[in-house]
């Protein structure tokens, strides 16, 4: 019933669906962090991170702005819609996996303080995190690999590591081209918002 709504037809119902599924991972991932994991135990272990840096580009929270901004659109194509070209054994699109794992790294980041800038000591799970700019990220990306499901031209074969792909015959395309474009442009929106507010409280922790 759970694959079912993840590939239902209407794009709220898959995003609802996998929201919920990246949430949970994503808490978990934070308790699992906070309780059991060596603070900064991710510093600078992730290629985002060492690109962002810990200094405001260009000394303008604008260039800071476009910097995090660019990332996130790169992370978003690359990793989240592009891998949708693709599905998995039980016939889901592989960007449905790879948003979740962004979801966990990002759960891992936060209860092991692994920020660029110190966020003091580790933070214990809590609501505070919807103030985040970073959980609007993992959300943006959760949008662009719901509405890009249709784009899957191959499936996996087999288990790992012997696995082949196939080419998917008629392809039943849940959503329509004009679905698809508006939730990627509203990703895209989401990022815009996200990451300007990321640049901005960037700037102001630099500055204190």
């Amino acid at each position: 019933m759970f694959q079912k709504d993840l590939l239902h037809d209407k794009l709220l119902v898959r995003f609802g669906s996998l929201l919920g599924f990246v949430l949970i991972a994503f808490f978990a991932a934070w308790i699992v962090g906070y309780s059991f994991l060596p603070e900064g135990a991710l510093r600078g272990r992730n290629v985002a991170q060492v690109l962002a840096g810990n200094n405001l580009a260009g000394d303008s929270v604008w260039l800071e702005w476009l910097r995090i901004l660019a990332i996130n659109l790169a992370v978003m194509f690359l990793l989240v819609i592009a891998p949708n070209v693709i599905r998995t054994a039980r016939n889901l699109p592989l960007g449905y996996g790879t948003v979740t794992i962004l979801a966990v790294v990002f759960g891992i980041a936060i209860g092991t303080n692994s920020f660029a800038l110190s966020l003091g000591s580790k933070m214990p799970p809590s609501m505070m995190v919807f103030g985040s700019s970073g959980l609007y990220e993992i959300i943006a990306y959760v949008l662009a690999a719901t509405a890009t499901t249709s784009i899957s031209k191959y499936r996996l074969i087999g288990q790992w590591p012997r696995q082949t792909i196939e080419r998917i015959a008629n392809a039943k395309h849940q959503s329509g081209s004009r679905e698809r474009n508006v939730g990627i442009l509203l990703a895209v929106a989401i990022l815009v918002v996200a990451c300007g507010w990321e640049a901005y409280r960037f700037s102001l922790a630099i500055a204190s």
